[in-house]
């Protein structure tokens, strides 16, 4: 009786385990964003947003990041310097593979006012955005801007295998 009563419970838990925030590429995009935002160097105080939050808050904060019409869009996280410096890691998870490069390109577009703006008002962080890494992997698309872009964005595309 005990085994039927562990076995149920390791079964719960792994149904469990396999339905949390994973779409059908696989990709956790809120668990993966922590874990880049984590090994990305010297970043200031960070703010985390994402559509974690249902339908509506996605689709209110969606515009900051990215213009790509928000139905093509599974998930996504945005980690930015809360003090208003350049730094962000961010992730966009398309429904369907095939919007991946609308993905790619409106992070594109984001990065390029990111340097405008930044060129205007802090040369410095400018400088930084020129080192930005943009990825783009399955079904998820990456910006990664931080001190050690490169390395960050490798992990990036390990993850996504």
């Amino acid at each position: 009786m005990k085994r039927l009563i562990s076995a149920a419970l390791a079964l719960c838990l792994a149904l469990g385990l396999a339905a949390c925030g994973k779409g059908p590429g696989g990709a956790d995009i809120f668990e993966l964003g922590a874990e880049l935002s984590g090994m990305a160097e010297a970043l200031p105080d960070m703010t985390s947003v994402s559509s974690e939050g249902g339908e509506a808050t996605g689709a209110e904060l969606f515009p900051y990041l990215s213009d790509m019409d928000y139905s093509l869009v599974a998930g996504f996280y945005l980690s930015y310097a809360t003090g208003g410096s350049a730094e962000e890691i961010a992730l966009i998870k398309v429904k369907d593979a095939g919007s991946l490069p609308l993905a790619q390109a409106s992070l594109e577009r984001h990065l390029e006012g990111r340097r405008n703006l930044f060129r205007t008002y802090d040369p410095a962080g400018a400088a930084l955005l020129d080192g930005a890494r943009i990825s783009a992997s399955g079904d998820v698309a990456a910006l990664i801007i931080c001190e050690n872009s490169a390395e960050v964005a490798g992990a990036f595309r390990r993850a996504m295998g």
